[in-house]
């Protein structure tokens, strides 16, 4: 019903042609997120493994992507000098989804006494498939922009993500089923499953391809100078609103990355949490993050990017210092802590958005290209400080009344003194015809008459709805424990 709304409420003041592509690109969203779960997550994994993947190989895996959004500013040339962005988007993505049918035939290739470069082959195959979805992804983004009016865009991107997020959600239980079941039944090698999904994956890959093929493409004003390499890679810090949003920009990322890899290694370490506890709180956090987008969507659209994202940024820093007071028997509290995994939904839509508001419409593309391509360093690095300062500090063990801080909690309340310190440089950026936060607060908190996008109402039965799902597990679990004590 939610779902139906938004997509009445995208008919008003929208024109047919643009209505029916915007309702074609939520397919697509569907499809495309078909092949994200076969070609990725524990699928990808357990294809890694199956070739004789080690942890230096699993490192090569994670940090290919990160290299390839450096070549984001080339593939913005390449769209600005040829302007055949249509052209561009479906060659590029359709060469990208075959790459995958090859990657999903390496494990069969009749190499000889080639045999032992098996996984390397699987390697430069994933780099260049990862090339080709970045050449298609960069236009596609400026494509999609130009395709959706500015004051819908917060809510089309809300449910776009929605969309392709839910069917992850379904389909990444039902791809561990299938691969459960192949290799219980025995049919074949554990690493024909990982191929069939990935074919599978390619295929639904292919039918987003021929989705967007019919989808309205605006005209695509190409610019009249494309100047060297260095020069595009200096004109963004030349503009002085993007500087002020890219100084924001790369704290941010600093703040969340220099915590995001240790909170799971502190349930399983320092507060000694069961793998299916762990694993039910990341499936609430998802699950309301994705229930909260539309609703964060419809105030971006009404209220701007920049009040929302200062909430958000409340929100995540409430959720670091949260952390500080947990232990093993804070059960609830870690509850609480992942329902807090809304505030992501709202800063995924917001910061986003805001950039391909604010850049030069004609650059836009350049803009957005340097922006991955430098913030992603900071989103890099930031991990990579974080655990050097957990080992500096791993034998830290000190009590401050009720609140015990361990090396880890450390680094949680270093995240949280970062996110405090965006907030001078968020109010030095510049969006037009943005409320204060405080607007947007007063429009959260009543609870009486409250219309489902302006209100708090709905959002807070979207918390609550985790909470008492994660009631039902413990008392479902403490119900199966005393049946086998007996």
């Amino acid at each position: 019903n939610l779902l139906s709304l938004h997509f009445e409420d995208f008919s008003t003041g929208v024109d047919s042609t643009t209505s029916k592509s915007l309702r074609r690109s939520f397919l697509e969203s569907s499809v495309a997120g078909v092949m994200g779960v076969f070609t990725g997550g524990i699928v990808l994994t357990g294809y890694a493994i199956a070739l004789g993947a080690n942890e230096f190989i699993f490192g090569l895996l994670t940090a290919i992507p990160a290299a390839a959004n450096l070549f984001q500013i080339q593939a913005s040339r390449v769209l600005e000098r040829s302007g055949e962005r249509r052209r561009l988007v479906l060659r590029f993505a359709t060469a990208h989804r075959l790459m995958w049918i090859v990657i999903a035939l390496v494990p069969f290739l009749p190499l000889g006494r080639w045999e032992q470069y098996r996984i390397w082959i699987f390697l430069i195959v994933f780099s260049i498939a990862g090339l080709l979805g970045l050449f298609s992804g960069v236009p596609f983004l400026s494509w999609l922009i130009d395709l959706v009016p500015q004051n819908i865009r917060g809510r089309f991107f809300a449910i776009r993500t929605f969309m392709g997020g839910t069917v992850g959600i379904l389909l990444g239980i039902g791809a561990g089923k299938f691969i459960d079941f192949w290799k219980a039944a025995d049919i074949g090698g554990e690493v024909v499953s990982f191929s069939i999904l990935m074919i599978i994956g390619a295929g639904f890959g292919l039918w987003s391809v021929s989705i967007l093929s019919k989808l309205h493409h605006p005209r695509f004003t190409k610019p009249k100078t494309v100047g060297p390499f260095l020069h595009a890679l200096r004109e963004p810090f030349q503009n002085e609103s993007y500087r002020r949003l890219f100084v924001f920009r790369v704290l941010t990322d600093l703040a969340g990355g220099v915590a995001a890899p240790f909170f799971g290694l502190y349930m399983l370490t320092s507060a000694r949490l069961g793998f299916t506890f762990i694993a039910t709180l990341a499936t609430v956090s998802t699950l309301v993050n994705l229930l909260t987008l539309p609703t964060w969507g419809k105030l971006c659209d009404r209220y701007g990017y920049k009040p929302v994202i200062a909430i958000c940024i409340g929100g995540k820093a409430l959720f670091t210092v949260l952390w500080l007071f947990t232990s093993p028997e804070t059960i609830w509290l870690f509850v609480l802590i992942h329902v807090l995994g809304a505030f992501d939904a709202g800063l995924g839509i917001a910061i986003p958005n805001l950039i391909y508001k604010t850049v030069p419409q004609e650059r836009r593309s350049l803009y957005i290209a340097v922006d991955g391509s430098v913030v992603g360093i900071a989103a890099t690095v930031a991990p990579l400080l974080g655990g050097i300062l957990a080992g500096v500090v791993q034998h830290l063990d000190v009590s401050l009344g009720a609140i015990h801080i361990d090396h880890l909690k450390l680094i949680f309340l270093l995240s949280t003194l970062l996110r405090v310190i965006t907030f001078p440089f968020l109010r030095r950026v510049t969006e037009p015809k943005a409320a204060r936060p405080v607007d947007v607060i007063r429009v959260l908190l009543p609870f009486r008459d409250i219309d489902i996008f302006e209100g708090f109402q709905q959002m807070v039965q979207l918390f609550l709805a985790p909470v008492r799902y994660i009631r039902d597990r413990v008392s479902l679990e403490k119900e199966d424990s005393e049946l086998d004590q007996e």
